[in-house]
């Protein structure tokens, strides 16, 4: 119980209404040829997307400020250079309100081949908590290992020969330390109809290569692989968690799930699964997968520097994403399962 208790990272959701979406331009079919096992960006680059996010010039990305606007417009650049296309109000930005501030999220969009597909959301909060008296919290693993491993599944996904079957919406949501507000307000307002949506792949604190690094966890670690990667499912969603176990062997990494745990599972649950972005998905319908390396000593301290952040484990958590997008069955044989109780 305390191995995935120990997987959230962050606070409670927010919703309020908005106008209905927009719709992206059509675009004519193309042949698809997903590459799991395919071309990856290299841990360098990774490597130096999590350092520049999580520099001190960024002063930490709180919500609402100069610093965390500045950290938009640098992941814009990186998902225009991974070839993704723009899907914000904006070109990538869509800007919203939230209650103590103004925010954006980052919204790109790679196109897959069969256009009556649907489409996967993937996303990851890139702000943090700003600074204070005790120094700048620079937040490399919350969040800027999940944003790296955005960045990096977008340019693996739009890579020459790996297009994927079903269209894939990459979202760097804002304000999440503030209280999941980014996601908030890309489901009131989405690039793309949350109804043909599949199903929403959330990355939060990946880049730690030990799992369960808490000195808090050393009993919990004694019943876990050591370099596991955390999974959460919607209630029910036995085809996600099937492909998130699948991805893991197929990288060498394994993988724990909630419901692995059989009748410990309803006791887990309520401990997590409104910690992160992917509730705001699930209060929409929207069945998610959630990966996380879990809980650490630096979680939301100055010292979750760059440096303790493993690009390996970012890549081995973006591939697993790559493979499950490619793999992930029909909307209709997911939503029954995920809607289960």
């Amino acid at each position: 119980m305390l191995a995935l208790a120990a997987l959230a990272a962050c606070k409670g959701a927010s919703r309020r209404a908005a106008p209905p979406p927009p719709t992206l331009d059509a675009a004519p079919a193309i042949d698809a040829r997903p590459a799991p096992g395919g071309w990856f960006p290299d841990d360098a680059s990774i490597k130096a997307h999590v350092d520049e996010l999580a520099s001190p010039a960024l002063r930490g990305r709180g919500d609402g400020t100069a610093d965390e606007a500045a950290a938009a417009t640098r992941v814009a650049a990186w998902l225009r250079e991974a070839g993704a296309e723009p899907a914000g109000d904006d070109g990538y930005l869509t800007r919203f309100e939230y209650p103590g501030g103004k925010s954006q999220n980052v919204v790109g969009v790679i196109r897959g081949a069969d256009p009556q597909a649907g489409h996967v959301v993937v996303g990851a909060h890139y702000d943090h908590l700003g600074q204070d008296e005790r120094g700048i919290y620079l937040g490399a693993d919350d969040n800027a290992s999940g944003t790296a491993g955005l960045v990096a599944i977008a340019a693996a996904l739009a890579h020459d020969g790996q297009r994927p079957r079903r269209t894939v919406v990459v979202v760097a949501f804002g304000a999440e330390e503030a209280g999941l507000h980014g996601s908030a307000a890309y489901v009131a307002r989405p690039a793309l109809p949350l109804a043909e949506a599949a199903a929403m792949i959330n990355l939060d604190m990946i880049g730690r290569p030990e799992f369960l690094a808490a000195k808090d966890y050393a009993m919990a670690r004694a019943f876990v692989a050591k370099d596991a990667i955390g999974a959460l499912t919607s209630p029910g969603a036995t085809a996600l968690a099937d492909l998130a176990h699948q991805a893991g062997a197929a990288v060498g990494r394994p993988v724990v799930a909630a419901s692995d745990f059989g009748p410990l599972e309803d006791q887990i649950r309520p401990l997590v699964e409104q910690r992160g972005d992917q509730a705001s998905f699930a209060a929409a319908g929207v069945p998610y997968l959630w990966f996380s390396t879990s809980m650490h000593d630096d979680y939301h301290l100055p010292s979750d520097t760059p440096d303790k952040v493993d690009p390996g484990t970012i890549a081995a958590v973006g591939r697993m994403v790559v493979a499950v997008i490619a793999g992930m069955p029909d909307r209709a044989a997911l939503r029954p399962a995920a809607d289960a109780r």
